[in-house]
């Protein structure tokens, strides 16, 4: 999860230095072309727009994940816990129809004996 943060805030410093390279190089035409200009920045507004939204989006979902890990592990452990008291449980189940049996056992001898 560490790694989706880190990959995505490299992602946000590359499009943030390719967006003003663009825009310096954009600012260096010839200005005889002002419409150019104008619709090249409007273009550069939407992609960043949309990168911001996107990158946005990938957060929220980067972090619903860390969050669904988190639950996942703590569920692992209640599972390995709920598990661990099942087994000793049906030890004991064991151990008190073993106890059962043999005192019926000796209940049918002394019956028999009599």
């Amino acid at each position: 999860t560490a790694e989706s943060f880190r990959w995505l805030d490299i992602l946000e410093k590359e499009f943030d230095k390719a967006f003003v390279d663009l825009d310096l190089l954009i600012g260096d035409l010839d200005s005889d072309e002002p419409e150019l200009v104008y619709n090249a920045r409007q273009k550069m507004a939407t992609l960043s727009s949309c990168f911001a939204q996107l990158t946005h989006k990938a957060q929220t979902i980067f972090q619903n994940n860390a969050k669904n890990e988190a639950e996942l592990v703590n569920m692992r452990a209640e599972l390995v816990e709920a598990k661990t008291r099942s087994q000793c449980m049906e030890e004991e189940l064991h151990a008190v129809l073993v106890q059962l049996h043999t005192t019926q056992l000796k209940q049918l001898q002394g019956d028999d004996g009599r």
